[in-house]
């Protein structure tokens, strides 16, 4: 088996490539939008001018009822919003991609040293998929959940929290339980006896005195090598 499998951050990079083309066919949708009452109009009143030629004495009106351009400005206004939504998620997910890369060339030396590394592993449907698997030469299995957040990263005991400046508040979603069901995961499809997990964080500071919480390891991707081989 080769020592690494797969491109770390490729599966997120493609899907902030998908989020920005959604996002450009909202922005273009929306110029649509705000375009086609206009074309409409005109060429309304194109096959109407024959008429009221032949009746000079009749009063000229619009085609279409201001209703109908304010109708399509309020929905190009809702296909921006969603434009500049899908962009900043596109950009969100870029951001954890060069996570996930940076962490790779952290491992590097485990390559070389007989570690079989594997990136952007697909679970089943509707999982997602785990960023990093790692096997070690004895043949021990760890994962990793690479999160690119910035800030310094704690624990209540009980949950991982986000400390930015004086504001401090619990991540949004459990990410221990995620990465642990995602050791589980491994565990059966592998028939490993074993798998730990871990997460790692890519540009976070972590102040965890022990290291671990509800038997997960977090720790700084510097430092993500170094624990490896201590756990060989």
């Amino acid at each position: 088996m080769a020592k690494t499998k797969g491109r770390a951050g490729r599966n997120i990079r493609l899907l902030a490539f998908s989020r920005r083309y959604k996002a450009v066919c909202s922005f273009a949708g929306a110029g649509i939008m705000v375009y086609l009452p206009f074309a409409l109009a005109k060429f309304i009143n194109a096959i109407l001018q024959p008429l009221t030629e032949s009746n000079s004495g009749a009063a000229t009106e619009s085609a279409i009822p201001p209703i109908i351009y304010v109708a399509f400005t309020v929905f190009a206004m809702g296909l921006i919003a969603n434009g500049i939504f899908l962009w900043k998620r596109a950009n969100h997910a870029d951001q954890g991609a060069k996570g996930e890369e940076d962490t790779a060339h952290e491992l590097h030396p485990l390559a070389d040293r007989g570690w079989q590394i594997e990136y952007g592993k697909r679970l089943s449907k509707g999982r997602g998929d785990i960023d990093i698997i790692c096997v070690s030469p004895n043949n021990k299995t760890y994962v990793i959940d690479v999160k690119s957040h910035r800030g310094t990263v704690f624990t209540d005991g009980k949950q991982l929290c986000l400390r930015m400046g004086k504001q401090q508040y619990p991540f949004e979603k459990d990410f221990l339980s995620q990465v642990t069901k995602q050791a589980l995961q491994v565990k059966k499809k592998t028939g490993a006896n074993f798998v730990t997990p871990i997460i790692a964080f890519s540009a976070a500071r972590v102040a965890i005195a022990s290291g671990k919480v509800k038997h997960v390891h977090v720790i700084e991707k510097t430092k993500l090598a170094s624990l490896l081989r201590s756990l060989g």
